[in-house]
């Protein structure tokens, strides 16, 4: 009874843990020059944080700091298995662009759950496909990584560098400076897939401004674009996930998924 009991435990915490959201998140969005920051990594649900992860680099395949002159290897400057990943400062206003790819991740969840957590995500494309293959009462198999943004501004003079797309396998990439709206303005995002555009897929940006959230369910047009508008200041996250028929070498997985996640700040 006791190994069983072990056992369900185990699961239920893969379940939980996998369903969690990555995000970057700063103390502080907006940095005055030479003013210091800590980069944090969370793990939570919509902004809502449960824990905060140390730097892990066996998991991590990349981890850059894109300035405006140009980009920085950051695998040199975290410490292993520590938290915050760092502390960020520059002398030189304009906008950051930190970026992070997550290798693969594997877990198994029942049919019920599997599903449920499809349909919470906005990825009823994979349950209609299971159906299709006669496999709605099979166990969901799958691995997954995670590709992470943030942005920070420092000074006042906002810098088109985070609007370049970096060729990550999924990407987010405004195609508008958020630092230069205000709040109530309008920003333009496009959401990349192994080269192009993700079309029709769900897309979700939350906002935290205190300890109040707001979670909106939006969907890329035939160009992979979706538009948000921010009515709200505070803490952004704009984050997708994408989910195929595993192809090459997947191990004990059936599908793969791909997260992305990017946070910036508006006030």
């Amino acid at each position: 009874m006791k190994l069983l009991s072990s056992i369900l435990v185990v699961l239920l915490l893969a379940a939980a843990t996998f369903a969690h959201e990555y995000w970057f998140e700063p103390d502080n969005f907006f940095l005055s020059k030479g003013q210091v920051t800590r980069l944090h990594l969370f793990v939570g649900e919509a902004l809502k944080m449960d824990e905060e992860r140390e730097y892990q680099p066996a998991k991590t395949n990349s981890f850059q700091l894109f300035s405006p002159t140009g980009p920085f290897d950051m695998r040199t400057m975290a410490d292993a298995e520590k938290k915050p990943l760092l502390n960020f400062s520059s002398a030189s206003a304009g906008t950051y662009l930190f970026s992070m790819e997550r290798n693969w991740s594997y877990i198994s969840l029942d049919a019920d759950k599997f599903e449920a957590y499809l349909h919470d995500e906005g990825m009823d494309y994979v349950i209609t496909e299971r159906r299709r293959l006669g496999e709605s009462k099979k166990e969901g198999r799958e691995r997954y990584s995670r590709y992470l943004k943030s942005m920070i501004q420092v000074g006042d003079g906002v810098t088109g560098n985070v609007k370049t797309r970096l060729g990550s396998k999924l990407e987010i990439v405004p195609l508008d400076n958020p630092y230069g709206k205000r709040v109530s303005g309008t920003l333009s995002f496009q959401i990349w897939f192994d080269g192009r555009p993700l079309v029709e897929k769900a897309v979700f940006a939350d906002n935290r401004d205190g300890d109040v959230i707001d979670t909106r369910e939006l969907k890329t047009d035939k160009e992979g674009k979706v538009e948000v508008k921010f009515g709200r200041k505070g803490i952004w996250l704009i984050r997708v996930v994408h989910m195929q028929r595993c192809e090459n070498r997947c191990g004990e997985a059936d599908w793969e998924s791909f997260w992305g996640a990017l946070s910036f700040g508006v006030k």
